[in-house]
């Protein structure tokens, strides 16, 4: 059983589409880089020409790059300017209001909240096939940002100034001064972690199962300062309507399965992970969708149990997950509850698993 569930979690990961597209990334994202890459002394258009980039993509933020590249950029300019930090100064720097569409997502939201959780549904549009969660954890929230495309490897300096860009969304309305309780990252501990600790201020983790700001609630509620409804509808539908004209993010290309199951990952943290629920978040009348599944041979219950079995083993693998967070972060009321389905799964207790399974807990 608990092979199964590990394959399932890996077919849950996008891979890149049979159209032979590559994953792209809207070039709002580089805004600046050439500056601060000449500022450390590098030859932007020979790191640029190296990483299968021209400086030319960088002039207009709705452009797309090819993702592979952009994370590529870093890599090479890493080597050109012989700072293996790039990527983690380059994203402390970043103004979100320099982030294009994506970065007015979240800063014309009426909340810290709500910008998180804008910003986290809407992240695909703005870069393709990158999984982006805005997760609570008991009194803890996690903004989570990992790329699904197996195909990139170059990802570290990518994820490192990912996460510095979201803490700067976060300072944008909670102060210069604000910082998170931890960062994690998914990449091995690199020389001169010190680094990471003096620009985050805060306690730095390594070789994690995804990449995280991990920060406390207090402050959620504050409105955000450019709060705009009226412009953030014309913002979101202008970016969800350039993404239909990017054959990476084409949604028709993902197999209906995949489909629900992200809607399903994406609705448990609220509790609403019926079909009905589901089928809303999809703009469809739910026995439409219960009809599609059935033509492909699917149950959606089943959908819905392997997805939580899938997900229930992600946050197992995390120590900083205790069994109850982990029950109500899949959407049951009662640990108990939880712990039953789990014995179903694996034959096992949740607390057996994590003994048997994570070094971390058999000591």
């Amino acid at each position: 059983m608990i092979n199964t569930a590990l394959s399932f979690v890996e077919d849950m990961i996008p891979h890149p589409s049979g159209t032979g597209e590559n994953a792209s990334v809207l070039a709002a994202a580089a805004c600046g880089v050439e500056r601060f890459m000449q500022d450390r002394g590098g030859d932007i258009d020979r790191i640029a020409g190296r990483a299968g980039l021209s400086t030319r993509q960088f002039s207009l933020p709705t452009d797309a790059l090819d993702l592979g590249a952009y994370c590529r950029l870093f890599h090479e300019a890493a080597a050109e300017t012989q700072d293996g930090n790039i990527g983690l100064w380059f994203g402390q720097q970043f103004d979100p209001r320099h982030l294009g569409l994506i970065g007015y997502v979240a800063l014309l939201s009426p909340t810290v909240s709500d910008a998180l959780q804008n910003l986290a549904a809407h992240f695909m549009y703005h870069q393709a096939r990158t999984e982006t969660r805005f997760v609570q954890h008991g009194d803890l929230l996690r903004l989570e940002y990992a790329i699904r495309d197996p195909s990139i490897l170059t990802r570290r300096h990518d994820a490192e100034l990912t996460m510095g860009m979201f803490c700067n969304i976060l300072r944008h309305a909670l102060g210069p001064d604000w910082v998170p309780e931890e960062v994690q990252f998914e990449h091995p501990q690199p020389e001169q972690a010190e680094e990471h600790r003096q620009a985050f201020q805060a306690d730095i983790r390594f070789q994690c199962p995804t990449n995280a700001l991990v920060f406390r609630k207090t402050g959620m509620d504050r409105a955000m300062p450019d709060a705009n409804s009226g412009m953030l509808d014309v913002i979101r539908s202008s970016l969800i309507s350039l993404a239909r004209s990017r054959p990476d993010l084409a949604a028709p290309d993902l197999p209906l399965k995949e489909q629900v199951v992200r809607h399903i990952r994406a609705a448990l943290e609220g509790g609403h992970s019926e079909l009905p629920d589901i089928a809303t978040r999809m703009n469809l009348p739910h026995w439409t969708l219960q009809r599609r599944l059935a033509q492909r041979n699917l149950s959606y219950s089943v959908l819905l149990e392997e997805t939580r079995y899938a997900e229930a083993l992600r946050y197992l693998a995390m120590p900083e997950y205790d069994i109850s967070a982990i029950a109500r972060t899949l959407a049951y009321t009662e640990t108990s509850a939880f712990s039953r389905a789990f014995r179903k799964w694996s034959g096992l207790s949740p607390r057996a698993w994590r003994q048997r399974n994570i070094p971390a807990f058999s000591a």
